[in-house]
């Protein structure tokens, strides 16, 4: 017999000769035993006396062992039960056996080492079931915890991805705002260039909403948009100061070479090349016929025909100041003329079905309104061109606010005051004053 438990045997038996020779017998055993003289209070003592063997007589009055050992099955269900019983009994053994009330009979007059050889069988079950019930309870509340740990770890990841999110959100942000910021770096020599650029980007991104393209090659894209021109840095005062008409051989030899001075520009940024190589072709011709190396059709990386496409609709639009809705037209039509020529058909047509140019269309009937830079708000649409005291350019007419814009005007207005304010359209309706949707 193990040593793991401290059993207890309930013996039952209206005769009080065989309860005392079964007490005497099962000494040896180093058990606690108790004894009842009936069904019914063995059944009272089975309340607070749980053993791991009942022992009971079938034969006594009132309540026979088989209908008792039933009973005890509902007050003590994981006792083992042993009824004895003499011959004459053997159908309600059998009951008793399979009903399940009983694990073992013993005839008698019983063998005394068969008994205690039974008995000893029983501990050896009720240590084992008591076992199993044990790690089965351990398993249950270890699952139980696991479950609780994997919902707070799946909480905890949840709210730690939502914040890694955020932060890869604002990471972004502030990395488009920079480069949104360098663009502006050519407005200190020319004027032009900065508004240029990011109308071109305001293009670019309005443009790609309709192309089957992948969030990463379109951040690159738009961001070869704010830099397309940035090789200009390198080209003399002297020829950028020049109209087109009076251009040399000479000075568009060396104009060309802006957009492989871009790419040598960004080149050394880990992680720019691809947006190098969409700013180094980005005059390249559809047909061949550009520069500088000549490239055509599919040859042209897809980032350089949407910047050539843009590029060449904003110049078109803009070459007498802010444009109208005829000379917007016209700069489409430029777009239609020159289709598989200069520019990429499919890309013309995308452009002209989504009537791409109408961003920077002002509906009539429309006002402006000065607003500062603390009160701005998402979606306001800006009414001129915005530039600081130093005369730095920082957006231009026509661009949709975000809150990374605005943002990034209240942090140089504190530092390089926008003095004038941020000139926003406005639309009257009645009494109202609303925000045009341009």
């Amino acid at each position: 017999m193990a040593n793991n438990y401290k059993h207890k045997i309930l013996l039952v038996d209206d005769d009080s000769g065989i309860l005392k020779a079964l007490t005497r017998l099962l000494k040896s055993l180093e058990v606690e035993i108790a004894a009842s003289d009936s069904g019914a209070a063995a059944l009272e003592k089975l309340r607070d006396f749980k053993p791991s063997v009942i022992i009971s007589d079938q034969r006594m009055p009132q309540m026979t062992g088989t209908e008792f050992l039933r009973r005890s099955r509902e007050v003590s269900p994981n006792s083992i039960r042993i009824l004895l019983t003499g011959y004459s009994d053997i159908a309600a053994t059998i009951e008793a056996i399979n009903s399940g009330a009983v694990k073992y009979y013993i005839n008698k007059p019983w063998n005394d080492d068969e008994l205690v050889l039974k008995i000893k069988d029983c501990f050896g079950i009720y240590e084992l079931t008591a076992e199993n019930r044990r790690l089965t309870e351990l398993t249950a509340e270890q699952n139980r915890r696991l479950t609780a740990l994997n919902e707070s770890l799946e909480q905890k990841v949840a709210e730690q991805t939502e914040e890694i999110r955020d932060q890869n959100e604002k990471l972004r942000r502030s990395f488009m705002e920079t480069i949104q910021s360098l663009s502006t770096i050519l407005e200190f020599r020319h004027r032009d260039v900065g508004s240029h650029s990011q109308r071109v980007a305001t293009l670019i991104r309005e443009l790609m909403k309709y192309l089957d393209i992948s969030p990463e090659e379109r951040q690159d894209i738009i961001i070869a948009g704010f830099l397309h021109d940035i090789g200009k840095i390198g080209i003399p005062d002297r020829i950028m100061a020049k109209k087109a008409s009076e251009l040399n051989r000479q000075d568009m030899i060396e104009i060309e070479q802006h957009t492989i001075l871009g790419q040598s520009c960004i080149m050394s940024v880990s992680g720019f090349e691809e947006i190098g190589l969409y700013i180094r072709h980005h005059h390249e011709n559809y047909d061949g016929s550009g520069y500088p190396n000549g490239l055509s059709g599919g040859q042209i990386p897809l980032g350089s025909r949407i910047i050539r496409l843009a590029d060449a609709f904003e110049k078109n639009a803009f070459e007498k100041g802010y444009p109208n809705e005829k000379t917007l037209r016209e700069a489409s039509a430029n777009l239609v003329r020159n289709s598989g020529s200069m520019f990429d058909p499919i890309l013309v047509k995308k452009f002209i079905d989504n009537d791409i140019g109408q961003v920077f269309h002002f509906k009539d009937a429309i006002e402006s309104a000065n607003v500062r830079t603390e009160s701005l708000r998402e979606g306001m649409v800006v009414a001129e061109d915005i530039h600081s005291r130093s005369g730095m350019f920082l957006l231009p007419k026509g661009a949709r606010l975000t809150s990374g814009i605005i943002n990034r005007l209240v942090k140089i207005d504190r530092v390089d005051p926008i003095d004038k304010g941020v000139q926003i359209v406005v639309q009257r309706a009645g009494a109202e004053v609303q925000h045009a949707a341009v």
